[in-house]
């Protein structure tokens, strides 16, 4: 049987493929002794495969000095080496938290913000002393970072601290971040503090719209509903998917949706003017809320003749799903005309 001395010493072999055996042999020895040595020929060595090698074996090794060896790894000038550390920190778990701590308090920024990618998996209550650092760091892409990573976790509690930052004089890249990661909070409370910042939609910029309407999607009740539904005829095409995205999300948790005197003609505009077709799509879709409604089932049932294939596959969706009288009819009529198999499957599914 080959010694560890063996191994290391392979490490310096001319043949790349016996270097990256002699590493994966030092990943399944599995001891601190063979941390030094990988380090070192991973400083020197051009070879990705033989690279990636070194990297899995620190990942084998339990050592506490393969952490320590990825954190130094965290400062090196070759963002390959720093994404791979980072990979390797993220594998090593909670054991790797109390030398992430340390690195916390005494790294530059960008050292602070690689802690935070290491972050990844594990849980945020592992983790309480470095987040509380990064949502006060004096660098706001580190605190930006940690607030995704928090909404991701859905960390609730972490939730106030993130509402806290939530401010009218917030850096607008962090209110966006703030206001997404308290979506994945999903606490319905939270609102509030978006409302802090914005007593009325309609005072919300354009840049922060969509992350705004993400957390009425996810936390709105009947009551925003109608607020949201005043932004569609106001605000520019381009917004126009978030705001019929929320619009539909915010439904099931209204008795009756408003369909204000603005509402039903700004959704039916989109379907006729030549909006980008998903868009058209989706209004076709928010129209099958009040399909019901005499006047709009015949507009679905003429958008089942529309040049834009989704709008039709749209008007057969929410037609079929609303069962009034007459929906099968009139979609077998048109099912006669159809050439696109997908649409020709909603008309006769």
């Amino acid at each position: 049987m080959s010694s560890l001395e063996e191994y290391i010493e392979n490490l310096n072999h001319a043949e790349e493929a016996e270097r990256i055996y002699a590493a994966e042999d030092i990943g399944y020895w599995n001891t601190a002794e063979g941390v030094r040595p990988l380090l070192q020929r991973l400083a020197k060595e051009s070879s990705r495969a033989v690279r990636d090698s070194i990297f899995q074996s620190l990942v084998r090794i339990e050592a506490d000095s393969a952490i320590e060896g990825a954190i130094e790894l965290l400062k090196s000038d070759d963002p390959q080496i720093r994404n791979e550390a980072v990979e390797v920190l993220r594998h090593k778990g909670a054991q790797s938290v109390p030398f992430l701590n340390e690195v916390m308090r005494d790294g530059d920024k960008n050292i602070r913000k690689l802690v935070l990618d290491a972050l990844t998996g594990i849980r945020a209550s592992d983790a309480t002393e470095i987040y509380a650092a990064a949502l006060t760091d004096k660098d706001i892409n580190v605190v930006i970072t940690a607030v995704e990573n928090l909404g991701r976790m859905r960390a609730v509690e972490f939730k106030s601290q993130i509402e806290g930052l939530l401010q009218a004089d917030t850096n607008p890249m962090l209110m966006a971040a703030c206001m997404e990661a308290l979506v994945g909070i999903g606490d319905g409370s939270s609102l509030v503090a978006v409302r802090r910042c914005f007593a009325e939609l309609a005072d919300v910029p354009d840049y922060l719209l969509s992350s705004c309407l993400k957390a009425f999607a996810a936390l709105g009740a009947a009551k925003d509903f109608a607020e949201v539904a005043n932004l569609l005829p106001l605000r520019a095409p381009h917004l126009r998917p978030a705001i019929l995205d929320a619009l539909t999300a915010i439904h099931p948790r209204c008795e009756l949706p408003d369909a204000s005197e603005s509402l039903l003609p700004a959704v039916k505009a989109i379907i006729e003017d030549g909006d980008p077709s998903l868009c058209r799509y989706q209004a076709v879709r928010l129209l099958g809320l009040w399909a019901a409604h005499a006047d709009v089932n015949a507009f679905l049932v003429s958008c089942l003749s529309n040049p834009e294939r989704l709008v039709r596959l749209g008007a057969a969706e929410s037609l079929r799903i609303t069962g009034r009288p007459g929906f099968e009819l009139a979609l077998a009529e048109r099912a006669l005309k159809e050439t696109d198999e997908e649409v020709l499957e909603a008309l006769t599914c």
